[in-house]
């Protein structure tokens, strides 16, 4: 008999020492709530004494708003005795002596004594961990990028500010939900498995690597993105942080720094073209020029006067030439400037008025299909581009009578295609190159009057407003040269330059 109440008295000597030296505050309750035993991590905890908190009630230790259901939590914990945590899925918080209130984790432990079923309490103050905890919000809430936390099973957690901003949803439309949600349909299948891959290798990394990454707005726009990957160790396990970078502007710099690379690419093209070419076609009339001034000055000596108006109407002819080279590398200069009024064209009539202004030889005719477009556009530049397809139509024909047609058409990205067809001798497949260079001909300038710079003008202008040419031509008879132009010139002029679109 003696033997076991020793036991007994051991038994709860040991249960003292543990609960005593255990780094938690311990607190142990009987059925009714009442303290029967707390440690000294209680009292530092807490700020009571032991002698305060022994006979009270565990209500002294909990702030006022949450005495009312205290008991009822009490009960249902008797009802079902088990070790657990308390409020799970709920902010507790203790109360101290001073009245001031801090956030606790708490663990309960159903204890048998001698005088029926006990609780003890394992009572943590998670203060620290709480300021982590809102440092880390406060951090990520602060992020110029969006930030996403999501779970193993890919479901977002945490969201902040800059999140909602650039994928247009509220936070509350966020937490709880698949990250799939920020993503384009035709990457989700594939998204499982890369975090699947990521999870198997917990590292800080930039995510797909090598490939362009888009992110869905709520509105179903789309936009480029750079994404950086963190692994987060937490109580409920390891979760993947997020930072989502919008690089929309940084593409479109790209994309403009790489069409300035192409326009300057192109000019000094032209530019060394130019002086290639200059060099022989401006200093081929002056020869001329200066040949004939020698045939003037010898007739004159020798008295043979009968020639001279031979050699100046000779003369004029050059300084005609010279006059219209000069006037065409003015042009060529000048093309594709955005320059000239915006404004509606009814281009099967328009076409037909540019052709009567070049004074076409009798037995020309153009003819246009009847469902050409009327629309808004720059009409300057393409008058011009019209004005000399139709010209070098006509005077490259080798007949004194001649069919030109005018057709178009929609194709993809925005643009019409439009075709001048004539009847002529056509251009051979090995010249069709050539035609565009400045100053080219393939016949001599005897034959035909004009600087080579047609067509040369035509494809400068075309690809200014990111069109292109083309033509197509068996060489034997007859030839096609297409062009596309944009359908909505206002909407190019402005991402050309915004300035310029008030034209």
């Amino acid at each position: 008999m003696h033997d076991d109440i020793g036991d007994i008295e051991r038994a709860n000597l040991r249960l003292r020492q543990v609960v005593e030296a255990a780094p938690t505050a311990m607190v142990m309750v009987n059925h009714t709530g009442i303290i029967e035993m707390v440690n000294t991590q209680t009292e530092n905890i807490f700020g009571y004494s032991r002698v305060e908190l022994l006979g009270q009630s565990i209500d002294i230790l909990l702030p006022e708003r949450f005495r009312r259901q205290h008991p009822h939590h009490r009960a249902s914990f008797f009802s079902d005795l088990s070790p657990r945590a308390m409020g799970t899925g709920r902010d507790l918080f203790g109360r101290r002596k001073d009245g001031s209130e801090f956030p606790v984790e708490v663990g309960l432990n159903p204890i048998e004594t001698d005088d029926g079923i006990k609780v003890l309490s394992a009572i943590t103050d998670i203060s620290a961990r709480k300021r982590m905890e809102e440092r880390f919000r406060q951090v990520v809430e602060a992020a110029p990028n969006a930030m996403v936390m999501v779970n193993k099973g890919g479901i977002i957690e945490m969201v902040n500010n800059q999140t909602e901003s650039i994928f247009g949803y509220s936070r509350v439309e966020l937490l709880g939900q698949s990250i799939d949600i920020l993503l384009p349909e035709r990457f989700r299948h594939q998204h499982p498995h890369h975090r699947a891959s990521f999870f198997s290798d917990l590292s800080p990394r930039a995510m797909g690597s090598g490939r362009d990454l888009f992110g869905r707005r709520k509105d179903g726009s789309e936009f480029p993105v750079e994404v950086g990957l963190n692994p987060i160790e937490t109580d409920d396990g390891v979760k993947v942080l997020s930072a989502i970078t919008d690089i929309s502007a940084r593409v479109k710099a790209g994309e403009k720094l790489a069409e300035h690379r192409d326009e300057l690419e192109r000019s000094n093209k032209e530019l060394a073209t130019f002086a290639y070419v200059a060099s022989h076609d401006l200093k081929s009339p002056l020869r001329g020029i200066f040949q004939i001034s020698h045939w003037i000055e010898e007739d004159l000596n020798n008295g043979q006067i009968d020639a001279i108006p031979q050699h100046m109407d000779l003369l004029r002819g050059r300084l005609r030439r010279m006059e219209r080279l000069l006037d065409d590398l003015l042009a060529y200069s000048r093309a594709g400037r955005m320059e000239g009024s915006v404004s509606q064209v009814d281009l099967g009539k328009w076409a037909q008025t540019v052709f009567e202004l070049q004074a076409p030889p009798e037995g020309f005719t153009l003819a246009v299909d009847p469902d050409l477009p009327t629309f808004t556009t720059l009409a300057t530049p393409l008058e011009q581009v019209l004005r000399n397809l139709f010209a070098n139509a006509i005077k490259h024909h080798d007949k004194a009578q001649g069919r030109i047609q005018l057709s178009g058409r929609t194709v993809g990205k925005g643009f019409y295609e439009f075709s001048v067809t004539d009847d002529g001798p056509g251009i051979s497949p090995e010249y069709q190159e050539r035609v565009y260079i400045m100053f080219q001909t393939l016949r001599p300038r005897d034959e035909v009057e004009g600087s080579g710079m047609g067509l040369a003008l035509v494809k400068k202008i075309v690809e200014a407003y990111g069109g292109n040419t083309s033509i197509a031509s068996d060489g034997i008879r007859g030839c096609a040269i297409r062009f596309t132009w944009p359908i909505n010139i206002e909407e190019r002029l402005t991402r050309a330059n915004p300035a310029e679109a008030k034209l």
